[in-house]
């Protein structure tokens, strides 16, 4: 069976032309040369392609017009026409203008002016809106440095309100200080005022009575349930104590209760003070005479022991309170503060 016959392209006609252009007249069909036209070019229907024998494929071309094979130099290979095509159309694509790119075709002369033009459009429009914002920026920023301004005016006035408001309160409170210490001394004032009335009074009381009978304490002593005491600021040996306080129409103190010990102590500053008990004549015993044997005692561990070790000769005699409120046995010649007691309501 016959293979099927292939119409040649355009491109293939083409090279057909020109390749029969250089062959010389066949001798057996013609006495001169024919003039190739296209006319003369082998159609699709009288042109074929068919393979010759096995091996590589020739063309041949079929002339109907003149009646058999054109000729056995016109045989050529099919790859030699195949490769031919090739390079005639990549000779034509060579030839072929480039395409028009999108980049190329926007940017040509014409849109680069269109583009230049909107872009100093929308660089005067973008200038005009910087430039109103820019003064409405500037306005608002005026504003607000006037308003930051009178704050800061505000501020100033407060704190120098406030300075106002400080010394002011500094002022009141010394002066608030000064008249609580001037209202203390009114105090103290009138309350010896009051104590020096009362001492008066107990003082005309006591002359009417030609000084037979106390009713109240003297001007500074203390008071005392029925007593009245005074605390020296001064030192005397025991004689001279004792002395001192008949001549006061008092004698040195006589303690007869845990409550009236508690009472001294409290007074007498922690200050070695005479008491009225000696034992210079005998036994120990009270100047007003109260019964000592049977009487309130506070002597310190292990006295009185009468030590004889202290160089001023003798024992001792001698009653006093030590710094603790404790009795205590020492020299009479010592000096001590000393403490007188009056006895109110009670005939001297």
């Amino acid at each position: 069976m016959a293979p099927p016959l292939v119409p040649p392209t355009p491109a293939l006609q083409d090279l057909v032309l020109a390749a029969l252009s250089d062959f010389p007249p066949c001798s057996h069909c013609c006495t001169t040369r024919p003039q190739i036209t296209d006319s003369r070019l082998p159609t699709a229907s009288s042109l074929a392609i068919a393979p010759s024998q096995p091996g590589p494929r020739t063309l041949s071309f079929i002339s109907h017009r003149h009646g058999g094979y054109i000729g056995p130099s016109m045989v050529m290979k099919y790859e030699d026409l195949q490769q031919l095509g090739s390079e005639e159309k990549n000779q034509e694509i060579r030839k072929a203008p480039p395409p028009q790119v999108g980049l190329w075709y926007i940017f040509s002369e014409h849109r680069l002016i269109l583009l230049s033009l909107g872009l100093n459009l929308l660089l005067l429009v973008a200038v005009c809106v910087v430039g109103s914002q820019s003064q409405s920026l500037q306005e608002t920023i005026t504003s607000l440095k006037a308003e930051v301004e009178d704050h800061r005016q505000e501020l100033l006035a407060a704190h120098s309100l406030n300075q106002k408001v400080v010394s002011v309160e500094s002022s009141l409170q010394k002066q608030e200080q000064d008249f609580k210490a001037g209202q203390s001394e009114v105090v103290l004032q009138v309350q010896r005022l009051t104590k020096n009335v009362i001492s008066l009074n107990c003082q005309l009381a006591n002359l009417k009575n030609n000084g037979s009978e106390k009713t109240c304490c003297p001007l500074d002593w203390l008071e005392h349930e029925s007593s009245c005491y005074w605390f020296s600021q001064s030192d005397k040996s025991w004689p001279e104590a004792d002395q001192n306080c008949q001549l006061q129409n008092s004698h040195l103190v006589v303690v007869t209760s845990l409550e009236e010990q508690k009472f001294i102590e409290k007074h007498m500053s922690s200050v070695p003070s005479w008491m009225g008990l000696t034992d210079q004549n005998g036994p120990w015993r009270w100047v007003d005479g109260t019964d000592y044997e049977r009487g309130f005692k506070y002597w310190s561990p292990n006295q009185p022991d009468d030590w004889t070790g202290h160089g001023l000769g003798g024992g001792e005699d001698c009653a006093h309170f030590t710094n603790d409120g404790r009795w205590n046995d020492d020299v009479c010649r010592r000096p001590y503060h000393w403490i007188c007691e009056i006895e109110l309501g009670k005939t001297s």
